[in-house]
């Protein structure tokens, strides 16, 4: 009954103003019959409405191309970061903003998934961005050590 209001409604918007924007809603999916999850991993998130912003791998640079921090995966994690909300906010968007990031990380080990996780709880504050982990062999520089894209939905 409520769909069916909401369709009418709808419907009767358009006929008034030719053109309604649909606010932003993300719905965080963990379905029951998948293993538990950590606090920092949603299985789905999905988007209805809203403006879709898709981020270019970021890395521990600097504005002259430079790697900050070669052979020092935390500091490597942390610019990284620091340059995606850096990204974020030029696209006028925040890290609560994001749905789905990619992380590739060169030789993938114990330690450095303690890291990682340690400094992407402090991404965002509430429900966390699904995420893919990938580790690989070499990124886009020798001394590049992770990387890491995504897309964000904002209203």
């Amino acid at each position: 009954m409520k769909s069916l209001i909401r369709k009418a409604l709808l419907l009767t918007l358009i006929v008034l103003f030719g053109k309604v924007t649909l606010a932003q809603q993300k719905q965080f999916i963990n379905p029951d019959s998948l293993p538990p999850l950590s606090k920092n991993y949603t299985q789905v998130i999905k988007v209805n409405g809203g403006n879709t912003i898709y981020i270019a791998g970021q890395a521990s640079v600097n504005g002259k191309k430079e790697i900050i921090g070669r052979g020092d995966f935390k500091t490597q994690v942390i610019t990284t970061l620091a340059n995606l909300r850096t990204v974020l906010s030029a696209s006028k968007a925040t890290p609560a903003d994001l749905v789905k990031i990619n992380i590739y990380v060169v030789d993938l080990s114990a330690d450095k998934l303690l890291i990682l996780r340690d400094e992407l709880k402090n991404l965002v504050s509430g429900d966390p961005p699904v995420s893919t982990l990938i580790g690989v062999q070499a990124l886009f520089n020798k001394d590049a050590m992770i990387e890491i894209d995504g897309i964000a939905v904002t209203k």
